[in-house]
């Protein structure tokens, strides 16, 4: 009887880490990502947890999405207007 009782309790515990490593790990990507001021923290952070469903991919991708540094778009010059005139 002892004996049940106790894997009762095992199998309650590993449950309850499961889904606590389930939220943390979801929500890992996001937070990197406003940790470090991405602009795009949010996006990261719905990705990650579309990752979880996908089996861990897409949680992947995010979790490298969080990490990069996305560089400014250098828009190109109006037809008609010289390049040098800009760069003054």
């Amino acid at each position: 009887m002892a004996l049940n009782i106790l894997a009762l309790l095992m199998l309650i515990f590993v449950t309850a880490f499961a889904v606590y490593l389930v939220f943390v790990l979801g929500g890992l990507p996001g937070r990197i990502a406003r940790q470090r001021n991405h602009p795009q923290a949010d996006a990261i952070n719905i990705t990650g947890w579309l990752g979880l469903l996908t089996g861990g991919i897409v949680w992947a991708v995010a979790l490298i999405w969080a990490y990069v540094n996305p560089r400014p778009v250098q828009l190109a010059p109006p037809p008609g207007k010289p390049e040098a005139a800009e760069a003054r």
